[in-house]
């Protein structure tokens, strides 16, 4: 029976084990028991949730870090509640449930002989049940039954592994343009909300028989084990009466750990461990703003041996890619789902990747810009595409290669991205000072707009397109937000004397003469100054200049002009695209199938305007 996670990932040794692809199966046909499995065939060969959420498929980090807007503060201490060392998470999930800021949470418990156990807890009293950490491979069943239950919020506890599944779970649609996958009963998996990610350190974990024969080769009945630890590279087992010490090579690892980078949980809110502090403490990483709340759980003290975890994490990262090198000296599979780090790389048809590099301001690049493109080119291998947005794809890029190639663009002033749903490398002519027509300097303006809101997160791609004049060569009337340099002229009478070069030159003919003065129909010029460049008498001069902005253009299937508006400076222009991106996020629906145009269409266009306008003015 052909399962995409088993060909592609389980069978490889690649599995991380983190079960995430059994919860979230709406037609519970998908298992663990030591490793995932289909227990009936699956319509869809796999092709689903399954797939689309296993963090060695893709990690899809960059995208969620975007979203999430992580950092990283580094704290120790110590709870209430008696645990691994600070009871931490014990006494931070303690907080939330009797502050009603979850009605459970997800951990792993043990049965008498140390065995994970999947569990919901709900009172203090069932926290201490899931204290001490076990090592070895565990699953996050009890989410699913946390569904079922009715529970609304959780927290959950997990590995690197099952939180950037639950991350990835999270961001499911806009990772993967669709929605979850309906059961055969036309309904999507029931799980509660996830409210807090809570990480925990990790370097590797062991397989449970392996981990009790080795103790059984010692003389050690399981049942009589306290606490399992890992200190100074040795795994340490605690007894009634004595601690043993063991060479951590004695254990099998899982397979999937050999081919992880991630020790410290980065897609936590919360990352929990012990390195780096001292003993009888946590150490804790704040990443996110819900990652915030555990300050008033309890007390943190700055000082953090951030030297310690980080020579962790450099050894787990070695030993990542020593198991990476392997695989490529024997030609194994690998997914190379660690591409999904970076911005700007997507997977092409036939299994290589492409990147793309972010548009220069105008399109316009230096000859030392073009020759390090093609050195790197050169070097491995790729193929150079310009797209019509003035941007460089280097396509067929082999995934052992990418880390390299980004690092190398980078070292010479090149960044990648644009591509996902954000905002896109921002568009523009020539403009002034390098085409005849410009009224804008178009190059400066892209490039403000570029450092203002690069990459900035959104339901659907946003694209903007900044024209120097109202010809409009890059059309900006189907961009997401469209810009045009605009001038609007006035006559000075006592200087006009009728000659007519204006209306030689006026290509919407909104310009009549009477007698020796030329007038202006206001209802036909479109403001590209061409009267005042070329009036032999300066007579014609500037009435009004500024933008004219289109806001909900798109082009694909079925182009929509966009909606436009007058825009006096650059201030309020960044106002208005700050205000359409806000109600854009607000509004959106369906990520990754709705573009603005269609939000504005649903929420109608003058509610729309009429928010942004009053968005504008408490700005």
């Amino acid at each position: 029976m052909e399962w995409l996670l088993e060909s592609k990932i389980v069978n490889t040794d690649m599995c991380a084990k983190c079960s995430v692809c059994a919860i979230v199966c709406p037609n519970n046909i998908v298992d663990f028991k030591d490793r995932p499995y289909l227990k009936e065939e699956c319509l869809r060969k796999g092709h689903g949730m399954c797939f689309e959420t296993c963090p060695r498929v893709s990690s899809g980090k960059y995208q969620i870090k975007i979203r999430e807007n992580f950092k990283e503060e580094y704290y120790y201490g110590k709870g209430d509640i008696e645990g691994q060392d600070g009871g931490v998470v014990s006494s931070f999930l303690k907080y939330l449930i009797e502050n009603n800021k979850i009605d459970g949470a997800i951990v792993v418990g043990k049965n008498e002989y140390w065995k994970p156990v999947s569990m919901i807890v709900q009172t203090s009293e069932d926290i201490i049940k899931g204290t001490k950490s076990k090592y070895t491979v565990s699953t996050l069943e009890a989410l699913k039954e946390a569904g079922k239950l009715g529970l609304k919020k959780v927290a959950v506890v997990g590995l690197p592994c099952q939180i950037n599944g639950l991350r990835k779970l999270k961001y499911f649609a806009y990772l993967n343009k669709h929605d979850y996958e309906l059961g055969k009963d036309g309904k999507p998996v029931k799980l509660p909300k996830i409210e807090y990610l809570i990480g925990l350190f990790c370097m590797e974990k062991f397989e449970y028989e392996s981990l009790k024969k080795v103790l059984e080769d010692r003389g050690i009945n399981i049942k009589d084990v306290k606490k399992f630890d890992i200190k100074r590279g040795k795994f340490l087992v605690y007894l009634e009466d004595r601690v043993e010490e063991f060479k951590i090579e004695e254990f099998e690892v899982c397979k999937g750990c050999l081919i992880c980078r991630d020790f410290t949980a980065e897609l936590a809110d919360v990352s929990v461990g012990s390195v780096g502090s001292p003993d009888g403490y946590s150490t804790v990483i704040i990443r996110t703003k819900k990652g915030e709340e555990i300050k008033k759980a309890i007390e943190l003290y700055e000082g953090v041996n951030i030297e310690k975890i980080k020579k962790l994490e450099e050894k787990k990262l070695k030993r990542f890619k020593k198991e990476v090198e392997r695989r490529k000296n024997n030609n194994l599979p690998i997914s190379f789902y660690w591409a999904a780090d970076y911005p700007g790389v997507k997977k092409r048809p036939d299994g290589t990747f492409f990147i793309r590099l972010r548009a220069k301001p105008s399109g316009f690049y230096t000859y030392e810009d073009i020759e390090n493109v093609l050195k790197i080119a050169k070097k491995y291998n790729l193929k150079i595409e310009l797209t019509n947005r003035d941007s460089f794809e280097l396509h067929k890029a082999n995934g052992y290669d990418i880390e390299d190639i980004i690092n190398e663009l980078k070292s010479v002033g090149l960044s990648t991205g644009s591509e996902g749903p954000l905002v896109r490398s921002v568009l523009a002519c020539p403009g002034a000072n390098n085409c005849t027509n410009g009224n804008i300097d178009t190059t400066e303006l892209a490039k403000i707009l570029n450092e203002k809101f690069k990459e900035k997160p959104t339901p659907n791609k946003l694209k903007i397109a900044i024209s120097g004049c109202p010809s409009g060569c890059v059309r900006p009337d189907i961009h997401d937000i469209g810009i045009v340099g605009v001038r609007y002229p006035t006559v000075l009478e006592d200087k006009c004397n009728g000659c007519g070069r204006c209306f030689e030159v006026c290509k919407p003919e909104c310009i009549y003469i009477r007698g020796s003065v030329s007038y202006t129909n206001y209802n036909l010029c479109v403001g590209c100054g061409k009267c005042i460049d070329n009036c032999p008498n300066e007579a014609r001069i500037i009435k009004e200049n500024g933008y004219m902005v289109y806001i909900g253009g798109k082009s694909g299937r079925g182009s929509i002009i966009g909606v436009n508006t007058k825009v006096k400076d650059l201030d309020e222009l960044i106002k208005i695209i700050d205000g359409v991106i806000y109600l854009y996020n607000k509004y959106s629906q369906k990520p990754q199938r709705e573009r603005l145009a269609h939000v504005m269409k649903r929420v109608g266009y003058k509610n729309f305007l009429d928010e942004l306008k009053e968005l504008i003015k408490e700005q």
